[in-house]
Parts: structure tokens; C-alpha cells; sequence
């Protein structure tokens, strides 16, 4: 089966993010081990950027929420990610900040 350069691209991002060593990642996958490493050696992670992905996501808070002045959450994602939350947030806006996280 033939793989189009953007979707070679999109597997060397996802092997980025996972963590995961060469092997294990083309092993959970279903990769060839040889493959995934040509890709990953001619598309390094800086050009490779998954598609529609907007760099900045606004979340509309309630004012009272967005009045605190300092953060007591701060969650690092392995993406590069960083969310901040301050005072009490509600489950449902937490879901929706995470899901674009």
C-alpha cells in the first residue's frame, strides 16, 4: 500500500508525541520498524505539523472566573501544551479546555 508524504509526516508526528521507542510505536501500529525510521529521519518534527491544528484555542470564561489573578493548576502535555486554570472550574469547561489540549 502506497503512503502519501503527508500521511508519513502525520505518523512521525504522532511517533513525537507518543514517547514511545521506534519499535514499540511500529509495533503498535502495525509499521514496519525499517519505515518508520527512513520517515522519521527525512521528516523531523518541526516541519511536521498535523493538519487544521490552530495554535491558539480561546476559551471564553465567566467573568468571574476570569478575574483571579494567579493560577494554582498548570498541566504539561507532551504536545508541547500547556493549560493553566485558576480558582474552581467547572467540570464542563475543563472537559471542553482539555479536549483541545
Amino acid at each position: 500500500m502506497e503512503v502519501t508524504p503527508a500521511e508519513k509526516a502525520e505518523w512521525v508526528r504522532r511517533f513525537n508525541d507518543s514517547g514511545f521507542s521506534l519499535r514499540k510505536f511500529s509495533e503498535q501500529y502495525g509499521l514496519r520498524l525499517s519505515s518508520l525510521w527512513q520517515w522519521s529521519s527525512k521528516y523531523s518534527s518541526a516541519d511536521v505539523k498535523p493538519p487544521n491544528t490552530p495554535a491558539f484555542v480561546e476559551v471564553q470564561l465567566r467573568p468571574a472566573l476570569a478575574s483571579e489573578p494567579a493560577w494554582s493548576v498548570e498541566l504539561a502535555f507532551a504536545n508541547g501544551n500547556i493549560l493553566r486554570m485558576c480558582g474552581e472550574v467547572p467540570a464542563g469547561m475543563l472537559q471542553q479546555v482539555l479536549s483541545v489540549c
